[in-house]
C-alpha cells in the first residue's frame, strides 16, 4: 500500500502566498490593484499595495543625496494609498498599504524580497517616445530587479515575465 504524501507548495510551484502590487496612484492604479486583488483572492494570498514616493533632490550640488518630502504631501499620499488598499481588499484576505521612499524599481524589488513575495504585479502606463528613449518606464526596471515573477497589467493586455 502506497502512502500518500500531501504536496507541499514550493517557490517554483504555481502557488501564490504573498503578492505585491505596485501602484503610482494614477487613474490606472485602481484597475491594476483590483486585478491583483482578484488574483490574490483566487489563491487566498496576502496582498501588499505598494506606493513608492520618488523624492526630488533639494540641491544638485550636494555630495550626499539629500531628499525631502513635506509632511502634508506624505500624509495626503498615505491617505490615498490607504483608501485604495481598502477599496480593492478582497473579503477575508490580508491587504496592507505600504508607503516607501526612493527609486520605485529598487524599493519594490527590496520590499518583495523582504516579504518573500511570490509575484509582483505592476501597471503599464504606456510611456511616451521620450519616456522609452530615456528608460523612464518603471515596469521593465522592476522586472530586471525583481526576486520573483512580474506580471504587467495593462487594461488592453497582460504581459507576464518569469524570473
Amino acid at each position: 500500500m502506497k502512502s500518500s504524501k500531501s504536496a507541499t507548495p514550493t517557490k517554483t510551484s504555481a502557488f501564490l502566498r504573498k503578492m505585491v502590487v505596485a501602484v503610482d496612484l494614477s487613474d490606472h492604479s485602481e484597475a491594476t490593484a483590483r486585478y491583483a486583488a482578484e488574483i490574490a483572492k483566487c489563491f487566498s494570498a496576502s496582498l501588499s499595495v505598494v506606493y513608492v514616493y520618488e523624492p526630488v533632490p533639494l540641491a544638485e550640488y550636494v555630495c550626499e543625496s539629500t531628499f525631502t518630502i513635506l509632511e502634508e504631501e506624505r500624509d495626503r499620499l498615505c491617505k490615498l494609498l490607504g483608501e485604495l488598499a481598502q477599496k480593492v481588499k478582497p473579503s477575508g484576505l490580508t491587504c496592507k498599504a505600504v508607503f516607501l521612499v526612493g527609486d520605485p524599481a529598487e524599493q519594490i524589488a527590496r520590499w518583495a524580497r523582504e516579504v518573500d513575495a511570490d509575484l509582483i504585479i505592476t501597471g503599464s502606463n504606456e510611456p511616451t517616445f521620450l519616456g522609452r528613449l530615456f528608460n523612464l518606464a518603471k515596469a521593465p526596471r522592476i522586472m530586471h530587479r525583481a526576486p520573483c515573477p512580474v506580471l504587467v497589467y495593462s487594461q488592453r493586455r497582460v504581459i507576464a515575465h518569469g524570473s
